[in-house]
């Protein structure tokens, strides 16, 4: 239900603190895809990284738990919506499917990883 959620807003365009089909950006994604289903998830990608439960390593990593990124020794600055072991949704210049792994989000038209993942958090009991 939540990657559901979340692809309702594929394409739609990147804009900081947007919230919509016209305009979104990566932390108004996670937390409208959660409302949609009925949770609350705080606005900011910063305050969505201090709730839940850690995963210790990507393999770990379950459909509906967010991935948070940063650069190093900087704060978490970008969210994504788990969608398989494989893939996350996120808005980085839109609303976009891109491979994931331990090492981050991997753009393949770009060819290299755009994003260096720093914890995953799951917020559904299993």
């Amino acid at each position: 239900m939540l990657a559901q959620s979340a692809l309702i807003f594929l394409n739609s365009p990147y804009l900081w603190g947007g919230r919509g089909m016209f305009g979104i950006d990566c932390s108004g994604l996670t937390q409208l895809a959660y409302k949609i289903c009925g949770m609350c998830l705080p606005r900011d990608a910063g305050q969505q990284v201090l709730i839940g439960e850690s995963r210790s390593f990507s393999s770990e990593a379950m459909p509906g738990d967010l991935a948070f990124f940063a650069k190093p020794e900087e704060d978490v600055s970008h969210v994504g919506l788990i969608l398989d072991k494989e893939h996350i949704i996120h808005a980085s210049g839109k609303v976009r499917v891109d491979k994931f792994d331990h090492q981050g989000i991997y753009q393949s038209e770009l060819g290299k990883y755009s994003h260096t993942l720093r914890v995953i958090h799951k917020y559904l009991p299993e």
